[in-house]
């Protein structure tokens, strides 16, 4: 009678416990220590008693464990408290950052373009025209810009007793630019300013390698004709150096760009 008194008495402690109604009986960092006198304690993950089993209710032997899923006692390992307690927030957290996450992209403002762009001036006449791409992001009417492209040609050396020698030029260039973009109604103009990363290499059979790089500074606008998501567009970049020497150069550009 009086273990009947105690279980109804001991029973809504255990209902109302934490342990039991968030993590059910055995919550990832519970334990169990079986003590010298053979008693089985089962301690929560904050070292809190959940409850007491004489030696003569079980055989376990004198030590510490820890539960596996199946609740089965398993050789104690230690457990990562701080990721139990976060654990207990991912759903919350996890909407949280679903929503900024959305709100990011909602407000984000980019486009990606692709084109041809030919090179005139002072040592490039030589090059053919080359795809240009790249990406642009967009702040008001201020867009930053990322683009790159690669121009190669052939010519021919004459060298000692008349051989010919044939070298490879590549010039490439990365270009960071900042932009303005004026409207017009469909129509827009894009003046700006940028810093072109040009490299050059030169090789070619039975020839010494060559390669020069730098940064130069430059102006460039585009013209441009919005059409919903896409949009054409043509204009240029001027410089008055290349690799850093007085050099004049210019890069015309026409392509396609499609708008996030």
């Amino acid at each position: 009678m009086k273990k009947l008194i105690l279980s109804i008495l001991l029973l809504p402690t255990f209902i109302l416990s934490n342990s039991y109604l968030q993590d059910g009986l055995y919550p990832e960092c519970s334990y169990v220590i079986v003590d010298q006198e053979g008693w089985k304690i089962h301690m929560n993950q904050d070292g809190k008693v959940i409850s007491m089993t004489p030696k003569s209710k079980h055989n376990e032997k004198t030590g510490k464990y820890s539960f596996d899923k199946f609740g089965n006692l398993v050789q104690f390992r230690e457990c990562n408290k701080s990721s139990y307690k976060s654990s207990k927030n991912t759903t919350k957290d996890s909407k949280v950052d679903i929503k900024i996450e959305m709100d990011l992209f909602s407000n984000l403002d980019f486009s990606v373009f692709a084109g041809m762009s030919s090179p005139f001036g002072d040592n490039i006449d030589m090059y053919d025209a080359a795809p240009q791409f790249g990406i642009e992001t967009k702040l008001g009417n201020l867009i930053l810009g990322l683009g790159f492209n690669s121009f190669e040609s052939e010519e021919e050396i004459i060298g000692q007793n008349d051989v010919v020698f044939y070298r490879k030029n590549t010039l490439s260039s990365t270009d960071i630019s900042i932009s303005y973009k004026l409207s017009l109604g469909k129509l827009y103009l894009t003046p700006g300013l940028g810093i072109f990363n040009r490299s050059f290499e030169a090789t070619g059979a039975g020839l010494n390698s060559q390669s020069l790089s730098g940064a130069d500074l430059g102006i460039l606008g585009h013209v441009g004709y919005d059409f919903n998501k896409f949009s054409v567009y043509a204009g240029g970049i001027y410089t008055t150096s290349l690799y850093e020497s007085e050099q004049t150069s210019t890069f015309l550009n026409v392509g396609l760009k499609y708008n996030f």
